[in-house]
């Protein structure tokens, strides 16, 4: 059994929440109020379950929109809240300090029929992320980082087709669906003493299987795509100016698509700075 767990928080995941069309879940809005008092509920039932089996530390990863969200003095007071260290390589702070990962509140990628609030990372700039060729949303990210860090993925809550998703990112991550997701800003929400006796058994569950960490192998190809070319052309400089080989890709209408970029990252570091 794993006995250090880190709890990752998004918020449009989480059960109740659909957002507002046109926007995204921003603080001091009515969703994000809904958003941020549903993840304690759901953060607490898993934190509850876990200290039950004996799990002997739980942190809480709060990153929607750098963190914040939460109301601090609602959770479970075991709970170890990670406060945000700004320039730091993403999820950095875990290594070497939890056995294993589990999501919350996690949403579709970008461009997802169905998905609620789906973006990638940055819903008013970037079109998708591909590695290797294939699309990846958020959880993949993760899961790469945190496999790199020694940490398999394992359990995994949000609307039923994100938990597909999640559970292409990660075979054999257990999952529990908050809500049925039907578009953008719509959804089929549960009854929350359900979803609650539903997470506390599935993550108490999960934490007690061993699971090999996912690690992507390298060199690996990041292909992302923005939706302005001036958005794209700043990304390449940045990866140049980070010694990343990269380029624009070759169109036979265009030429080049200025709205892409695609590098080649040869460690976790630059997968990490590709992002």
């Amino acid at each position: 059994m794993y006995k250090r767990v880190l709890l990752a928080l998004d918020l449009e995941g989480v059960n109740n929440v659909i957002g507002e069309p046109n926007k995204g879940l921003y603080p001091d809005t009515e969703q994000w109020e809904i958003a941020r008092a549903q993840a304690v509920l759901e953060i607490n039932a898993a934190a509850e379950a876990l200290f039950d089996i004996g799990v002997e530390k739980v942190g809480l990863w709060d990153n929607h929109n750098g963190g914040n969200n939460v109301d601090r003095s609602l959770l479970d007071p075991r709970i170890i809240y990670i406060e945000r260290v700004v320039g730091a390589p993403r999820m950095r702070f875990a290594d070497g300090e939890y056995d294993c990962i589990c999501y919350f509140g996690y949403h579709t990628m970008e461009g997802t029929l169905g998905g609620v609030l789906a973006h990638t990372m940055d819903s008013g700039s970037i079109q998708y992320y591909k590695l290797n060729g294939k699309y990846i949303g958020e959880v993949d990210m993760d899961a790469y980082i945190a496999a790199e860090l020694g940490m398999p993925s394992r359990f995994f809550a949000g609307g039923d087709i994100t938990c597909a998703q999640a559970k292409r990112a990660v075979g054999d991550i257990v999952t529990v669906v908050t809500k049925q997701e039907l578009s953008r800003n719509q959804a089929v929400f549960r009854d929350n003493d359900e979803l609650m006796a539903d997470i506390r058994k599935n993550i108490a569950e999960a934490v007690q299987i061993d699971s090999a960490p996912r690690k992507l192998e390298f060199p690996a190809v990041m292909e992302k795509s923005y939706k302005r070319v001036e958005a794209a052309a700043s990304y390449f400089n940045r990866l140049k100016n980070f010694g990343i080989e990269c380029a624009y890709p070759e169109d036979e209408i265009l030429g080049h698509d200025a709205h892409t970029v695609v590098a080649k990252v040869n460690n976790i570091d630059e997968f990490i700075k590709s992002i």
